[in-house]
């Protein structure tokens, strides 16, 4: 799956602040955001290491060629945030709200959202590596060219969203949460054992 990197246009600078309008071209490490207001902003061309911004509000945020690693963004608020060319890595985002949002060209790797809440979310070109996202919310969500790689859906809300096309075989996606006529899983991949929990769910035994 062809997804777009973030794009640097020069070298960013060390240092500086991130400004609740408009951020351009920054580096911050270890910038404690915790609960800060960021409504509505635009970040473009930013690097992030290791910074706090857990239960910080960035509803609306339009967030463009950024990289976030070993952030908190646990509790943060994303809700109608749009993302262009973002990567998440190592990054904890426990009950992070990414609703009504869009994600597009955007990878998490070995990310903990558990409890995160992606629902009526638009994914388009995404790429999930090694992460946990036991108990999330993903319901009403449109998921195009999305990639999954062993992660962990157990417990997840799946409720109208439909997984054609992903490939679930390395994926934990027990006690998942869907329609009685199992429809979110047309179209999608899941491996033999897998899939004997869903025949049990519409009356068929499994020896």
């Amino acid at each position: 799956m062809n997804i777009l990197s973030p794009k640097f246009s020069g070298p960013v600078r060390e240092g500086g602040a991130l400004d609740a309008e408009r951020t351009e071209g920054l580096r911050l490490s270890r910038l404690n955001a915790a609960k800060a207001a960021y409504g509505g902003a635009e970040i473009a061309e930013c690097i992030f290491d290791n910074c706090d911004f857990s239960d910080a509000d960035f509803r609306g945020a339009d967030v463009s060629d950024a990289i976030f690693e070993n952030c908190n963004l646990s509790g943060t608020k994303f809700t109608k945030a749009c993302f262009r060319r973002v990567q998440f890595v190592g990054c904890k985002g426990v009950g992070a709200d990414f609703s009504e949002g869009a994600l597009r060209d955007a990878s998490f790797k070995d990310c903990n959202l558990s409890y995160a809440n992606f629902n009526a979310q638009k994914f388009n070109a995404l790429s999930l590596s090694e992460c946990n996202l036991r108990g999330a919310d993903i319901a009403m969500a449109q998921m195009k060219n999305v990639s999954v790689e062993k992660c962990c859906f157990a417990r997840v809300n799946f409720f109208r969203t439909p997984l054609k096309g992903l490939d679930l075989c390395d994926s934990d996606i027990s006690g998942i949460e869907i329609s009685e006529s199992l429809s979110e899983l047309k179209g999608a991949k899941i491996g033999l054992l897998q899939s004997a929990a869903f025949l049990r769910a519409l009356g068929i035994d499994v020896e």
